[in-house]
């Protein structure tokens, strides 16, 4: 009988980790989903920088990333092997590259919907997954990126208007909305004279704050600040 093969697959943003945090990975997928009736359970993991490949086995295939300068690292990968007693396989990876971290899950037991799902809270549990507001603000921006050009002319207009010796909210509102239109304009800018470096995929150490994006956090606040402007104006017309 031919085995179904069953594929999910979740992608997130890039970010950098620390070392402790894959450790804390491998350490989970080591006991995950005990309750399962397995007939073996591996978990690897395989670092890969240039011109050097590195496999581990067992708890401490954390290690695999030990002989590589970690800014070189291009990617990082650990995998769990669930077998069960009809010989088929419900493979459950984690990839980390400098593009994105992935899960993924390959299953012909029947496993894989639960599998992944735990997996996703998992990933989440650990911080190791971008979802939340982080994903949130950089979605937003992607929208403001966008509409950059939108924006500032939108700022003009709402200058031009309260040169009119319309109230102080429209002043609020082109300034707002000009921070959020100019702040997109100015990446793409800086980023075009000076290509930004590529992240590390894993260091020793993260600080909290490394990760968080703070020009995408200061755009969308300052758009949803102009349409708040905006309205207040609008409301003080029709009242």
């Amino acid at each position: 009988m031919t085995n179904v093969r069953t594929q999910y697959r979740e992608a997130y943003a890039p970010r950098t980790i620390s070392k402790a945090l894959l450790r804390a990975l491998v350490e989970a997928l080591v006991d995950f989903k005990p309750g399962l009736p397995t007939t073996s359970r591996k978990i690897r993991a395989r670092a890969i920088s240039a011109g050097k490949t590195t496999d581990l086995e067992g708890r401490e295939s954390w290690k695999a990333t030990d002989p590589h300068s970690l800014a070189e690292l291009e990617h990082v990968r650990v995998e769990l092997l669930l077998m069960s007693a009809e010989h088929r396989r419900c493979e459950l990876h984690v990839e980390f590259r400098s593009g994105h971290i992935s899960l993924g899950v390959s299953d012909e037991t029947g496993w894989g919907k639960s599998v992944f799902e735990d997996a996703l809270s998992l990933l989440s549990s650990l911080g190791i997954s971008s979802k939340g507001l982080n994903e949130r603000l950089r979605r937003a921006y992607g929208l403001l990126d966008i509409f950059q050009n939108v924006l500032l002319m939108l700022s003009v207009a709402v200058f031009a208007v309260w040169l009119t010796g319309k109230g102080i909210s429209y002043l609020y509102a082109c300034l707002a909305l000009f921070i959020a239109g100019v702040i997109p304009a100015m990446t793409r800018s800086f980023h075009f004279f000076s290509p930004p470096k590529r992240a590390p995929i894993i260091q020793e150490t993260v600080a909290k704050s490394r990760n968080f994006p703070w020009a995408e956090a200061t755009a969308v606040v300052s758009f949803l600040a102009g349409v708040l402007q905006l309205v207040k104006a609008l409301v003080a017309i029709v009242w």
